[in-house]
């Protein structure tokens, strides 16, 4: 799995819930041989999963569209499943064996960054073969998902090949990625790896701080929905007075302020489970922005809303905002610190900081290839990033800490 993760999100990346149900299938299927299916998960984190789940289901009830609310249900469940499995086999996982495991995900992140590389420059030479122009910007947002991969996927990598070789060679691994992101030129990516770098700046300083930010970020980007028809209208303008096309970015915030229309319409419950694409008034067109005479518009909501929390509250209600909040908070507590580890716990906080940026700014939070990614990222943050005895930067010695 952590070979192939990139790789399938460079060829496949829709399909990366594949790789996570193989994975889950194998580790079954070797404790039946052996005759081991005892599972020994987090119970706080299976309990909120559970009422997680149980809420989402019991939003088919009320859901303005029961038939997909029914699927999404279930999908989340079959994560939530999976991911127990996940997590409870990483836990089990030795040193040697986490050792091997990053070699193998180091590996599989090379192959992945080289094939991502060769379609950037194939895609670049047959646009200036057929339109003697090159390829730029949202032409390869074929790739937008697989810029997101690499964006989560650096800091494990980083850490993993600073202990291999050392700190030097995890900056060139960094270095690179960003430069790769940046011809990929997906802003999402791009500000979540920003946001990364600063959150692991700040937690290789303090590691306590580090986390009461992500926190605070997190509570914050609640906050800030309700009001969204004061916050919108002067970060608009900033929009259009120092970017010369900012129509995603605009419509954006004009999606986001509809939405928010519509949750106080159903505070509590919310209108279902994955109902944004049915919201009343969805298929309006709103007005974006003047350009001279003429008005720039955009769809109401296109799908969802592209900010996971507005998702969550739109459809679930604040009680779905509070069950979400509390998986979060316990995972942000389940980051260790350690006064002779900085390394570790800064990565883990850096890749959370990254994952909340990119669920705030890009994907519909249910769509299945999202969820896995997420779910596997954490399975990737136990393995590579937990173990506070890490060996040294640069030194092959297990009790030499980083």
């Amino acid at each position: 799995m952590g070979f192939l993760f990139l790789p399938v999100a460079v060829l496949a990346t829709a399909q990366v819930w594949v790789l996570a149900v193989t994975g889950v299938l194998g580790i079954l299927a070797v404790r039946a041989v052996h005759g081991r299916f005892a599972l020994k998960p987090n119970g706080l984190l299976v309990v909120l999963m559970i009422l997680l789940v149980g809420w989402a289901a019991m939003s088919n009830l009320w859901s303005i569209t029961p038939d997909r609310a029914i699927k999404t249900t279930l999908r989340i469940a079959l994560v939530c499943l999976s991911l127990i499995v996940l997590i409870d086999a990483t836990n089990k996982l030795d040193q040697d064996q986490r050792r091997r495991f990053g070699y193998w995900l180091v590996g599989g992140t090379i192959v992945g960054l080289v094939l991502t590389g060769l379609f950037v420059l194939s895609s670049g030479i047959i646009s200036v073969w057929l339109s003697e122009s090159p390829v730029t910007g949202h032409e390869l947002a074929t790739l937008n998902r697989t810029s997101t991969v690499i964006a989560l996927l650096v800091w494990p990598v980083a850490l993993i090949v600073a202990q291999i070789c050392n700190r030097y060679a995890a900056a060139t691994v960094i270095v690179l990625s960003a430069l790769l992101l940046f011809a990929l030129a997906p802003s999402t990516p791009l500000v979540a790896f920003a946001v990364g770098l600063a959150a692991f700046v700040l937690a290789w300083i303090t590691h306590g701080l580090g986390k009461r930010i992500l926190l605070l970020g997190f509570a914050c980007s609640v906050i800030a929905i309700p009001l969204l028809d004061v916050l919108a209208p002067p970060v608009i303008e900033i929009l259009l007075a120092n970017i010369s096309s900012p129509n995603s970015e605009i419509h954006r915030l004009v999606i986001w302020q509809f939405a928010a229309e519509r949750i106080f319409e159903h505070p509590l419950i919310g209108w279902g489970l994955d109902a944004s694409r049915a919201i009343p008034g969805n298929n309006e067109e709103l007005f974006l922005f003047q350009v001279g005479a003429a008005a720039v518009t955009g769809q109401a909501m296109p799908l969802h809303p592209h900010n996971a929390l507005i998702q969550i509250w739109l459809e679930l209600g604040l009680v779905g905002v509070i069950l979400v909040g509390a998986i979060f908070s316990l995972i942000v507590a389940s980051i260790p610190t350690s006064a002779h580890n900085r390394a570790g716990p800064a990565t883990l906080i850096a890749m959370t900081a990254c994952a909340l940026s990119i669920a705030q700014l890009g994907f519909g939070i249910w769509q299945g290839w999202w969820m896995t990614t997420l779910g596997l990222m954490v399975v990737i943050a136990i393995a590579t990033a937990t173990n506070v005895s890490a060996p040294a930067a640069g030194q092959g010695h297990p009790d030499r800490n980083i």
